[in-house]
This record gives C-alpha cells, sequence and structure tokens, in this order.
C-alpha cells in the first residue's frame, strides 16, 4: 500500500503545482499528464490487490485520452506560440 500512498501524493503535489505555478501553459500541460500516470498507476494497483481486471481496463482507456489530451494541448499552445510567441497563460486571448 506504500505504492497507493506515494502516487496519492503525488497526485495531490502536482494538482497544487498547477494551482500555484499557473502562468506556464507547458508546465501545465505536463503536470496533468502526471496527475493522470498518478490516477492509473492506482487504478493499477487496485486491480493487482483486488484481483479484478476492471481497473487494468480503465487504465488503458485513461491512457488513450491522456496521449488525446497531450497531442491536443500540445498542437493549440504551438499554434498559439506561433502567433504570439509567448507561452505564458496570462498572455493566452482565445479572441485573438
Amino acid at each position: 500500500m506504500n505504492q497507493v500512498l506515494f502516487l496519492s501524493f503525488l497526485f495531490i503535489l502536482f494538482a497544487v503545482l498547477i494551482i500555484l505555478l499557473k502562468p506556464n501553459l507547458l508546465f501545465v500541460l505536463f503536470a496533468l499528464e502526471i496527475i493522470l500516470l498518478g490516477i492509473n498507476l492506482n487504478f493499477i494497483f487496485a486491480s493487482i490487490f483486488l484481483d479484478d481486471f476492471l481497473g487494468q481496463y480503465i487504465t488503458l482507456i485513461l491512457f488513450s485520452v491522456a496521449a488525446l489530451d497531450t497531442a491536443i494541448g500540445l498542437v493549440i499552445i504551438l499554434n498559439y506560440y506561433n502567433l504570439r510567441y509567448a507561452t505564458q497563460s496570462f498572455n493566452f486571448n482565445i479572441k485573438g
């Protein structure tokens, strides 16, 4: 159960870092990926502990969602950088 406590701590740490260090959009995207990884690993450990495959199936679905989230997020950030030459969230204006 030490793994579950560590991964829960990882989830809480990066959630707090997203709130505190909001200006950099790339950091927010990477912190979101670490949060999703911690959630996925908690599902895997719970699945192994309970001897059930449901957690592993949910993890496969969440990995695909995390990959899609990263791809779309990076495309948005790169397009914004090409327009404005900045990745700070206080400069982020969707209107153009």
